[in-house]
C-alpha cells in the first residue's frame, strides 16, 4: 500500500529541495491521472467549494512555492494535491479532495517537476524572494 503524505509532515522539512523530494511522484509525460475523464476534474476546479478551499490554501501558504517563505510565486498560483486524486475520489467524494492537509501552493514549474520530472526542471534561482513589507498575497 502506498504511503500517505501530508502537509503537516512536509512542514517539518525546512528547505525547498527537501519538500520537493518529499512530494515528487516519479511520473512520466502522458501518464495523466484522468485521461479521457479529464472533464471530471475540470468541473471540480470550477466549483465554488474548490475556489473557497483554494483561497484558504493560498492565504495559509502566503502564496509561496511549497509553502517555503523565501519562494514567493510571482505569477499564477497552482494548488497541488499532495496525494494525487483519482476518478474514484470524485465518485466517492473522498476527504482527499478538500483536505487542507493534502494541499499546497506550487508554481507551474514546480507542479510539472513534481509530476513529471526532477529538480533539474526547476528554476530555483528564478523564484521571487520574499522581502520585508511585501504584502502581496497572490
Amino acid at each position: 500500500m502506498a504511503t500517505t503524505k501530508s502537509y503537516h509532515e512536509m512542514s517539518y522539512l525546512k528547505t525547498f529541495e527537501e519538500r520537493f523530494e518529499y512530494l515528487k511522484l516519479h511520473g512520466g509525460v502522458g501518464l495523466d491521472t484522468f485521461g479521457a475523464d479529464r472533464w471530471i476534474n475540470q468541473n471540480f476546479y470550477r466549483s465554488k467549494e474548490w475556489k473557497d478551499v483554494r483561497n484558504r490554501v493560498i492565504i495559509r501558504d502566503e502564496s509561496c512555492d511549497l509553502a517555503v517563505p523565501e519562494f514567493l510565486i510571482g505569477n499564477k498560483v497552482y494548488i497541488h494535491h499532495i496525494n494525487p486524486i483519482t476518478v474514484d475520489d470524485f465518485s466517492n467524494n473522498t476527504n482527499k479532495l478538500f483536505n487542507l492537509d493534502n494541499l499546497v501552493c506550487v508554481s507551474f514549474e514546480t507542479h510539472q517537476a513534481i509530476h513529471y520530472g526532477t529538480a533539474d526542471y526547476l528554476k530555483i534561482s528564478g523564484l521571487s524572494e520574499r522581502k520585508p513589507n511585501d504584502t502581496k498575497v497572490w
